[in-house]
């Protein structure tokens, strides 16, 4: 199965209350994706 093929599916998400980090867990997760190595992230804070 194969979720967000479209960029309203991610918006009616968005605007139903999902954050968007969770939605690209799902779109990796559900979309096949894999993962070969730890991406580097970091969240910026506004002061």
């Amino acid at each position: 199965m194969h979720m967000f093929k479209t960029r309203e599916d991610r918006v009616k998400l968005l605007k139903s209350g999902v954050d968007g980090r969770t939605i690209e867990k799902l779109y990796i997760k559900y979309n096949n994706f894999k993962i070969i190595d730890r991406p580097i992230l970091f969240k910026i804070n506004n002061f």
